[in-house]
């Protein structure tokens, strides 16, 4: 697992770079290259957990926990992170708050509607309170995630592009972006099966390891990525790389998975309560970030004592401690 994450995480590196050089081929503004290009390139591990899961292993709740988790490590770590690795505050403008943030909060409900429709109206025989996913379903998500695009076209419309050109050609980067994905999705195959055998020996759901150690070792590129930004004094492709890869996650990477597998199933009472906790901290995150609009490193802490919070609560899960719907 220890090899495999990092195998992500240095081919996560080329392919930040790749994105990068054609942002800069394509004049696209700080703002939308971190929304977009960076963040879809650094959700790329994600992608591949969803549709290896759920299509080869037959196992989407592994996927579902780990994209869960990802946008749970991408709100919460990544900006505590980043703001302590730069000096002084990580400023987060008019962009971030009410752009990035407020769609990303809509895209958390979208999802949430989704998997409540699938319950009523797709209700699974096998186990109580649990839906099937069907593709025709993740219509809502995708549709919301082409206006999202419109609205980053508006954002590169009105932009002035700097005269400045990438080191490397256009299609030097398109190679070095395959052959990063082709190891990322090696890499990942690894992980999922590390994951997986480690749910047989420990007895443990599927989940639980999606949620923790699979989206932590899949969100490690979204982190460097965003810490580097942090560090060039780029605030705002610092934080909308973590909006903008969390938005791509539950609104492409989701229906991706159920296109794959053409229909899923799914446990509500597992997946909802992590569904919460999400939207927790993405309003906890808008709240610490409106004030002054931006984060000091005593929200940065803040943010990361929360996420250590949310191991803890996954870990009370796992032992039985902690259960928020019981389903008899």
């Amino acid at each position: 697992m220890a090899i495999a994450t990092t195998i992500v995480w240095k081919a996560c590196n080329y392919l930040e770079d790749a994105c990068h050089d054609l942002a800069l081929c394509y004049g696209l503004p700080d703002s939308v290259k971190g929304s977009t290009v960076m963040a879809i390139s650094s959700s790329f591990p994600e992608l591949v957990t969803i549709i290896l899961a759920a299509g080869i292993h037959g196992d989407f709740e592994l996927g579902l926990a780990t994209i869960i988790g990802s946008a749970v490590f991408n709100i919460l770590v990544i900006p505590g992170t980043s703001v302590l690795f730069r000096p002084g505050s990580l400023h987060a403008g008019r962009d971030v708050i009410y752009r990035e943030a407020q769609f990303y909060l809509i895209s958390v409900l979208i999802v949430m509607v989704t998997l409540s429709f699938a319950v009523i109206y797709q209700p699974s025989t096998e186990e109580p309170m649990s839906g099937t996913l069907s593709i025709s379903m993740m219509i809502l998500p995708l549709l919301f995630y082409v206006l999202y695009i419109y609205i980053q076209y508006q954002e590169v419309h009105d932009h002035k592009p700097e005269k400045n050109k990438p080191d490397a050609t256009a299609l030097k980067s398109w190679g070095k972006l395959i052959f990063s994905m082709v190891l990322v999705t090696m890499a990942v195959e690894v992980l999922i099966q590390m994951v997986i055998e480690l749910g047989e020996m420990f007895s443990t759901p599927s989940y639980f390891w999606g949620a923790t150690i699979l989206a932590a070792a899949t969100s490690i590129p979204d982190l460097f990525v965003s810490v580097k930004a942090a560090k060039r004094k780029c605030s705002t492709a610092s934080l909308t790389n973590a909006f903008g890869s969390n938005i791509f996650d539950l609104l492409v990477v989701l229906p991706a998975g159920v296109i794959v597998a053409g229909a899923v199933g799914f446990n509500y009472p597992r997946i909802m309560p992590m569904m919460m906790f999400l939207l927790f901290a993405t309003v906890t995150f808008l709240v610490l970030a409106r004030s002054g609009s931006e984060l000091t490193n005593n929200n940065g802490k803040i943010l990361l004592l929360i996420y250590v919070g949310f191991i803890i609560w996954m870990g009370m899960e796992y032992i039985g401690v902690a259960h928020p719907i019981e389903v008899y």
